[in-house]
C-alpha cells in the first residue's frame, strides 16, 4: 500500500524557501571561490606586470650596452695573423706617403682571450710626415699602441732623419 499525501500549500512554500536558501548558500559559496581566485589571478597580474617592466628595462640596458660595445670595438681591426698586421700598416703608410725602410714582425704572444703582436717599423722621412703616420695608425686601428719611437742621429743635414717604431697590437680571438 502506498501511502501518498499532498502537501498543503504552506508545506509548499516553506519548501520552496528552503530550496532557494540553499540554492543561494551554493550559488554564494561558488561566487565567493570565483572571486577569490579573481584576486589570486589580480594579484599574479601585477606580479608579471612588475616583472615584465623590470625585463622590459633590462632588454634596454642590453641594446644600449651592445651599442656602446659596437661604438666603442667598431675600430678595432681583426688580425688574423701578422701578415694581416703588417699589411695594415704599410697600407697606411702608402696613403700618408711615407717612406718605409723595413717592417719586420716581433713576437706574438698568446694572452688567453687576445694575442699581442709586435711589429718594428723603420722609416725615412721628416718629422712632420712621422707624426702624421703615428697619429693615423693609432686613429684607424685602435688596437695599436706605439710602445717606443726612437729617433737616429742623421749622417748629414740633408739626409731625411730615420726612426725606429716598435708597435704593439692586440686581436681578440673569437
Amino acid at each position: 500500500m502506498k501511502i501518498t499525501r499532498k502537501f498543503k500549500k504552506r508545506e509548499l512554500i516553506l519548501i520552496w524557501i528552503c530550496l532557494i536558501i540553499i540554492g543561494i548558500k551554493l550559488i554564494s559559496g561558488a561566487v565567493d571561490r570565483v572571486n577569490s581566485s579573481l584576486s589570486e589571478l589580480e594579484t599574479e597580474i601585477a606580479l608579471n606586470q612588475k616583472e615584465l617592466l623590470r625585463l622590459n628595462t633590462l632588454f634596454r640596458q642590453s641594446k644600449e650596452l651592445n651599442l656602446q660595445y659596437q661604438k666603442l670595438f667598431s675600430g678595432y681591426k681583426e688580425f688574423k695573423d701578422s701578415d694581416s698586421l703588417l699589411q695594415a700598416i704599410a697600407n697606411i703608410a702608402k696613403r700618408v706617403n711615407i717612406n718605409i725602410l723595413n717592417i719586420k714582425p716581433g713576437i706574438t704572444k698568446d694572452d688567453g682571450l687576445y694575442q699581442t703582436y709586435s711589429v718594428k717599423v723603420d722609416v725615412q722621412d721628416d718629422i712632420y710626415n712621422l707624426a702624421r703616420f703615428m697619429q693615423v695608425l693609432t686613429d684607424e686601428l685602435k688596437s695599436i699602441d706605439i710602445e717606443q719611437l726612437q729617433i737616429y742621429a742623421q749622417a748629414s743635414k740633408e739626409e731625411l732623419p730615420k726612426a725606429g717604431i716598435s708597435i704593439n697590437a692586440v686581436a681578440f680571438k673569437k
